[in-house]
């Protein structure tokens, strides 16, 4: 099931970095918004339609609905894929630049990095096998373009010169900058004495809002319940702000098809290398290392899951800065654990341990191609990765 959320107003989704009344008077926004914001406001509206909150938390809900939203201390059946940024403007979901591709400013182009070998006289504390260098000699920066499906697609086959951001040979718009699609809008506030109805001092605060663009939404695709109405309102993140959704079906307008297309992309496996792009930031109980990677052995690991398993090694990768994700717990009255996630748009480059690279790449779809490998909180859409090739 996939829904289309609009706002119908400003949102606010604050990271986990610490926001203490009188300490701190700057709260740092993040969009889109983690999620498990996105999970739980689905969660909440869904104990909403059928009971209150005080049902939920004595365990008085129907047992159909316990079933999808589970209880204060577990998890129902509901699940949350992934989020996706979505413009109507040219019909497409957005996927942010992934951080092995740079921008040329000089040339107007976005590469990707040259894949190699590391050298052997490389001084480094860096201890994979393979890096990821920029060999030409003009500058390059990082980006912060969001990839329509076709460029997306471009980048996923391996291509390393992706495509002009700039000159008349770019008609497709395979690109969008993010002025395009949202902006930053600072909202200052005060804290008042409840009696005095006074400012009081050291309480000065500042915080930014997100007002999507008018052709701007959101794409969630949620699994595990079955009576969702087909459009409605909830909440969502700070202030308790309204948004409307809509369900979408295959062929809708909504970009349902073209994620659909994605997932059923092939990839080239032949060289017995490919990379997993993560469109939604993942939470991984050893900080940027998945767990199953185990680094006292030269970062080989087997991954399992559905009664399928590889072996795999991990050969590269080029990760943003640890995101910050914490939340408040309702029931218990108290924070959440602040944990460190990877951020979206992080790429790892693996190596394939098996012979049969045929069997291998059935295996590596169905174990990562749009599945959530977060280890923690995968059921809340952390860590939605996408398959991608790689040419050495």
């Amino acid at each position: 099931m996939f829904l289309k959320i609009t706002p119908l107003d400003t949102l606010f989704f604050r990271s986990g970095r610490p926001f203490t009344m009188g300490e701190n008077s700057w709260a740092d926004a993040v969009f889109p918004p983690f999620p498990g914001t996105l999970y739980s406001a689905i969660r909440s509206f869904l104990i909403f339609r059928y009971g209150k909150l005080e049902d939920f938390y004595n365990g008085l809900l129907k047992e159909d609905v316990k079933r999808v939203v589970g209880t204060p201390c577990q998890k129902g059946s509901l699940k949350l894929k992934g989020i996706f940024l979505y413009s109507n403007n040219n019909e497409n979901p957005l996927f942010l630049a992934p951080k092995d591709v740079v921008e040329d400013s000089e040339k107007g182009k976005l590469y990707c990095l040259d894949y190699l070998k590391k050298p052997p006289l490389m001084v480094s504390d860096y201890k994979l096998s393979d890096i990821l260098v920029w060999k030409k000699n003009e500058k390059a920066e990082t980006t912060d373009y969001w990839l329509t499906v076709e460029g997306f697609k471009k980048y996923l086959k391996g291509e390393k010169d992706i495509f002009e951001i700039r000159g008349k040979r770019n008609l497709k718009r395979m690109y969008r900058e993010k002025s395009e699609l949202f902006v930053l809008e600072p909202k200052v506030g005060i804290k008042r004495d409840p009696y005095t109805l006074t400012s009081e001092e050291g309480y000065l605060y500042r915080i930014s809002l997100v007002r999507l663009k008018k052709d701007v939404a959101l794409i969630a695709e949620v699994e595990g319940v079955e009576d969702f109405p087909e459009e409605g309102v909830f909440q969502l993140g700070g202030e308790g702000k309204a948004v409307k959704f809509e369900k979408l079906k295959n062929g809708d307008d909504g970009g349902v098809a073209e994620l659909e297309d994605l997932r059923r992309m092939e990839f080239d496996l032949r060289n017995g290398y490919f990379k997993l792009y993560l469109a939604t930031p993942a939470i991984f109980e050893k900080g940027w290392l998945p767990r199953w990677i185990d680094e006292n052995d030269d970062y080989e690991g087997k991954y399992e899951y559905n009664g399928l398993e590889i072996k795999l090694k991990l050969m590269a990768c080029a990760i943003g800065r640890a995101l910050p994700v914490g939340g408040w717990d309702i029931y218990r009255g108290q924070p959440k654990p602040m944990r460190k996630a990877v951020p979206a748009g992080s790429v790892y480059y693996f190596k394939v341990l098996e012979d049969d690279l045929k069997e291998a790449a059935y295996k590596i779809k169905e174990l990562f191609h749009f599945k959530n490998i977060s280890d923690v909180n995968s059921e809340e859409g952390f860590g939605l990765s996408i398959v991608g090739g790689v040419k050495v």
